[in-house]
């Protein structure tokens, strides 16, 4: 993919600020939307991200509900932050701080392995939980737009290049 970018005239930085900057507009419907349905005992209910959340928290599940909290909400949202940072000290060259630079994008990098255990969740929930007349679990477009902004996250990650965070070295005049 950095080839054919590069090819149209896109830099590193520029296509992982693209595709950072798609990851956020994707955050917006998939916080907004209905992620699942659900249908038990004849009452039907949709959740959204932040309103599965809440359930969760009503039912005294606190520490699903803040494991939610943290990789539905919370790590989207500092990724796209760090993603942010090292963007801006790219295109700013502040290499003064080139070390921890390298240690956000490494830990960008790792956490963009398991950015899509969310989704991987409701998909095994919607599986799991068919019980014809009794209980159903039923994906909506808010898990789609959740995964899509997980997918652009991970790309903008990988289509930035780190060696742009280290100073060029000098030039010998030899």
């Amino acid at each position: 993919m950095n080839r054919f970018l590069a090819r149209a005239g896109f830099g590193a930085t520029s296509s992982a600020a693209a595709l950072a900057l798609a990851a956020a507009v994707m955050l917006v419907p998939a916080n907004l939307l209905p992620v699942l349905s659900t249908e038990s005992s004849g009452s039907n209910r949709s959740d959204t991200i932040f309103s599965g959340i809440v359930e969760l928290w009503r039912q005294g599940l606190w520490a699903i509900a803040a494991i939610v909290f943290t990789a539905s909400i919370l790590i989207p949202i500092l990724k796209l932050a760090g993603l942010g940072w090292l963007l801006l000290s790219a295109r700013r060259g502040v290499f003064g701080n080139s070390r921890r630079l390298a240690r956000i994008y490494a830990t960008l990098d790792f956490i963009g392995r398991w950015s899509m255990l969310d989704v991987f969740l409701a998909a095994f929930l919607t599986g799991l939980v068919q019980f014809g007349e009794f209980s159903t679990v039923v994906p909506r477009s808010g898990l789609i737009a959740f995964a899509a902004a997980v997918v652009l996250t991970v790309l903008s990650t990988q289509a930035f290049d780190p060696r742009v965070l280290w100073p060029a070295p000098a030039a010998s005049t030899s």
